[in-house]
């Protein structure tokens, strides 16, 4: 397979230079290669329900992460009839997953045996169509690896799919009984639902704009059965809508420009998106330092990889930087990212 398709002026590039140097290419080149593990976190909670698949490893780090190796690339067959998909779809099917009707754009030809294409011709996968609701069983890809969401584990609520990275938040918020905690962002659950499992005490509540988020939100709390508050709210306005004050802690995960994630197929990125994301995460900086008391912690991160969305976003001067950290793929094999522990002066 050919590297992904970026398209990023020179801005983009520049900002990403910054943090790369001569390694850029290197960067760019990893982003097309998927994790070499793909992670789930066990609910300990449950932990006497939970029975370990064929296939999950047990992380070296964190006792609730497991982890499918990722195997490829590999070569595949152009089949005449093709299902045309979208980018998201496309980059889930490149590692085995199954392709389901709302993924679907067009499909070419009248063949049951087909070929998975992008929308900008990347093919990802072959397996077999299922006319009737518009699915394909996928039964060979560029990568492999297990199906994560059709694992029983995740189907019962025993675990969830988290990358290792993202998993590092929850432990850097190190929850303790009886904190006020806010989760500014709180969908897809991934952070909230780790706090909880660390420290079931907490005073926890989650926040998101979107009711559709929340009722997915809901419904996943539900699954894992973890009796977690959330609701719909702009938490840049948290102090003005809701009267929240005098909160412990506060972990921002905002909408970044996701740079880090991989495997991209192709990606366009130019200056506007940067100094927009840059501009819309210092709102919810402003929203976490207006309801935190004097002294509590925020814990920002993201999963992009420019000093415009990361450390020029945390600095300042109402915050103290108590550390900071960076994963990059090219280096850590996982999804570049970066992790911030700040106090309220």
């Amino acid at each position: 397979m050919n590297g992904p398709e970026l398209v990023y002026d020179e801005f983009v590039l520049g900002e990403l230079r910054k943090v790369y140097g001569s390694s850029l290419n290197e960067f760019l080149e990893s982003l097309g290669r998927p994790n070499s593990r793909l992670y789930v976190r066990v609910n300990t909670l449950r932990l006497k329900e939970v029975r370990f698949e064929e296939g999950l490893k047990e992380d070296e780090d964190f006792e609730e992460a497991y982890y499918a190796e990722v195997k490829g690339p590999n070569r595949l067959e152009m089949l005449e009839t093709k299902v045309v998909v979208d980018k998201r779809t496309a980059e889930s099917a490149m590692l085995g997953a199954n392709v389901y009707k709302p993924g679907i754009k067009r499909i070419e030809g009248k063949g049951s045996k087909v070929s998975v294409l992008s929308d900008s011709g990347h093919h990802v996968a072959n397996g077999f169509l299922k006319r009737d609701d518009w699915t394909v069983q996928v039964t060979e890809s560029i990568y492999v690896s297990p199906k994560i969401s059709e694992l029983d584990v995740i189907k019962s609520g025993l675990a969830i799919s988290q990358g290792k990275a993202s998993m590092y938040v929850a432990r850097i918020v190190d929850p303790k009984p009886g904190e006020r905690i806010v989760d500014m962002n709180a969908f897809p659950g991934g952070k909230l639902t780790h706090i909880y499992q660390l420290e079931p005490k907490v005073n926890l509540v989650g926040f998101d704009h979107s009711q559709k988020k929340i009722e997915k939100l809901r419904s996943k709390l539900e699954l894992l059965k973890m009796p977690i508050r959330v609701y719909v709210a702009d938490s840049r306005y948290l102090d003005r809508d809701l009267g929240i004050k005098d909160v412990d802690k506060v972990i921002i995960d905002p909408p970044c420009s996701a740079l880090g994630v991989r495997p991209k197929l192709y990606d366009k990125k130019d200056k506007n998106d940067i100094l927009n994301f840059s501009s819309y995460q210092k709102q919810f900086i402003n929203s976490a330092w207006a309801i935190l008391k004097r002294g509590g912690t925020l814990v920002y991160s993201t999963c992009t990889t420019t000093l415009q969305e990361n450390e020029e976003v945390i600095s300042d001067p109402r915050f103290e930087i108590e550390f900071s950290l960076r994963f990059h793929p090219n280096v850590h094999d996982i999804t570049g990212f970066f992790i911030a522990k700040l106090i309220k002066r």
